[in-house]
């Protein structure tokens, strides 16, 4: 096991089980992304995409209240006092150009939440394990702005557009029950269970292939924003250049002819 010190978040490297976890460290703030911890936050996620040992990704929040509130009001107001909006503009771009290169990572990336948690901070992730007590929202309207990093694109992809204009409009939060019934939380655990459980989820990943999982989430998250003819030729491809993998032949291989678990390298 390998940590290494970031000053809003917490790096952990767990090469024998080829996860790593991103832990967002703020708690006195309700770990809210202030323009610090995304750039921790940036510099991280590219130190997992660059690391062969990693093969999926866990991102959580320090503490029981939060996972992530959004972005840290604060600063937002710092700014606004300052008449420096030029600072909010570049902060939102920033996050914009975090969000796509997470969907376009090939690890697939797991947020295990607790306490409350900004929709707009899971829009990009793969996979949501959500505690009892986690609580989801956008309560950017409540504070007289909208939202600024994505999440009005990305939502109605994900939820109904009559549920996603309810939760932009509304602001409020609902829990993590509502949320998995409305389908983007896949599994809701006890608290005290919350990692236990996203660490199984990513062991469960971490025995297939992984060349073979980044290209199905590119043909998922690319892919599937193409036009449906291209959005095929781009699936064919990927698939196709699993056949010059190892892997490949490594997984039929102990899969139909010597009846055992494959043992994949990523190559």
């Amino acid at each position: 096991m390998h940590v290494s010190e970031y000053r809003n978040l917490i790096y952990e490297k767990r090469a024998d089980e080829k996860v790593a976890i991103i832990t967002f460290n703020r708690p006195e703030a309700r770990n809210a992304m202030s323009v610090a911890m995304l750039k921790e936050f940036n510099d991280a996620l590219h130190r997992a995409a660059e690391d062969p040992e990693v093969w999926s990704i866990i991102v959580t929040g320090a503490g029981d209240k939060a996972f992530c509130s959004g972005g840290d009001a604060k600063e937002f107001l710092a700014n606004v006092e300052a008449g420096k909006i030029s600072e909010i503009e570049r902060f939102n771009r920033f996050n914009l150009d975090v969000w796509r290169f997470m969907e376009k990572m090939r690890k697939p990336i797991i947020a295990a939440v607790n306490g409350f948690c900004n929709v707009e901070v899971i829009q990009a992730v793969d996979l949501v394990v959500a505690s009892q007590n986690a609580k989801f929202g956008l309560p950017e309207v409540t504070i007289g702005v909208s939202p600024g990093a994505g999440i009005t694109v990305r939502i109605p992809r994900f939820l109904s557009k009559y549920w996603a204009k309810y939760l932009l409009f509304t602001g409020d939060w609902i829990s993590a029950e509502e949320a998995y019934r409305l389908g983007f939380v896949n599994k809701v655990v006890p608290h005290e269970k919350l990692m236990e459980e996203a660490l199984a989820l990513a062991r469960r990943i971490n025995k297939n292939a992984p060349l073979a999982v980044g290209a199905t989430k590119a043909c998922v998250n690319l892919g599937g924003e193409m036009p449906v003819d291209e959005g095929m030729e781009y699936q064919l491809k990927e698939s196709i250049s699993m056949f010059y993998t190892e892997d490949l032949k490594e997984g039929i291989r102990a899969r139909f002819y010597e009846k055992r678990e494959p043992q994949f390298k990523g190559r």
